[in-house]
């Protein structure tokens, strides 16, 4: 009997320190959709905004817009980016077109947060269009 509660007592250890280990292993891992754009399309203005994890000196985005009216293209200007304890950055550049068809490359400083928002402010009436990974 002794030692088949030794046992059960080993292996109840082992099974909450497998689910300890695996919580904190994925509570600051990304979502698993990491690389899958995310799109706003509110007022007319479709907004497509894609994560580059791969541009390693910054927190980049790839922004597309599609719109048949005018709005404000000043994605240095009307961005910023929020990560999950709440703290906010402000872009370093954005390099691409603008207008109805804008496409270009949105660059935030390097951020360790697993989890952020992408925050676009101002477009077509729309306050705020969030964008979350």
């Amino acid at each position: 009997m002794r030692v088949s509660g030794i046992i059960i007592v080993i292996s109840i250890i082992s099974v909450l320190a497998a689910v300890v280990i695996s919580g904190c292993l994925s509570g600051g891992n990304p979502p698993d959709d990491l690389l899958k754009p995310r799109e706003n399309s509110e007022a007319g203005i479709k907004i497509t905004a894609i994560y580059l994890p791969d541009i390693t000196n910054a927190t980049a985005f790839e922004i597309k817009v599609t719109a048949h009216k005018d709005y404000n293209d000043k994605f240095d200007k009307i961005s910023y980016l929020r990560d999950s304890s709440g703290r906010t950055y402000q872009p370093i550049s954005y390099e691409g077109e603008g207008g109805h068809h804008a496409s270009g490359i949105l660059r935030f400083p390097r951020i360790e947060s697993k989890r952020f928002e992408l925050v676009i402010k101002d477009i077509a009436g729309v306050e705020e269009r969030i964008f979350k990974w």
